[in-house]
């Protein structure tokens, strides 16, 4: 990070294929509301109707950056090779395009980390839903060190706040493979970070391109997220 340095591949059947334009009808390769292959929360549904996307089924944390950051990359080529031959300057920002990737219900540690470096590494990021929604995330950096998870070695949950998660059986802490609390509170809010396991995402997660990286766009998230 410290010397700018990235590369990728998106191998030849990828980069033959290139990207649709953003609003193209089809069944949404190249935009949309990346989701779980499930059932999705009543939040979800609702972004997927105000942010006026098609929902893009898909396996995985990790698989679903890594659509979205491809999805990025190609997108910013095409419009890269279209701005050269119309001999125009290059503006990654220009139309809204791209794959969002926004989760309110809990993953861990491991299925950001290396997802959010690769993101940042091309311009997108990877965030706390819960701290873009409550200081206003469209406006860059308003939190340093706050928007993003805590990826430091704990005993306890460091993104931990009383009150914001629901304690589940994925995010129980465990022990000898029994849940800790009693399985009545399954469903509650969570007050107490001794509920909960140290690398589990509490926040919920909001992830997105180069592309929608600017002010304007992330105040279009903003605003759709608070509706």
């Amino acid at each position: 990070e410290c010397e700018g340095y990235k590369e990728c591949s998106l191998g030849p059947s990828a980069d033959a294929k290139g990207i649709r334009n953003w609003n193209s009808s089809g069944d949404g390769d190249s935009y949309g509301l990346l989701t779980t292959n499930g059932s999705i929360s009543p939040f979800v549904e609702g972004l997927l109707e105000e942010l006026d996307v098609p929902r893009v089924k898909s396996g995985g944390a990790g698989n679903k950056m890594m659509m979205l950051l491809q999805s990025s990359i190609q997108r910013d080529q095409q419009m890269a090779k279209t701005m050269a031959a119309e001999k125009k300057s290059h503006d990654c920002s220009n139309g809204m395009g791209g794959k969002l990737y926004i989760q309110d219900r809990g993953v861990s540690r491991w299925d950001t980390c290396a997802a959010e470096a690769c993101l940042e590494a091309f311009g997108g990021r990877l965030l706390k839903l819960s701290t873009f929604l409550e200081f206003a995330g469209y406006e860059p950096e308003t939190k340093p060190g706050r928007d993003c998870y805590t990826y430091l070695a704990s005993k306890t949950n460091l993104d931990f706040s009383p009150g914001m998660a629901t304690l589940t059986k994925y995010n129980s802490a465990v022990d000898n493979g029994a849940v800790i609390e009693m399985p009545s509170q399954l469903g509650e809010k969570v007050i107490d970070v001794e509920q909960v396991k140290p690398y589990s995402n509490l926040c919920g997660l909001l992830a997105f391109g180069e592309e929608w990286n600017t002010v304007e766009r992330r105040k279009v998230l903003h605003e759709a997220l608070r509706q």
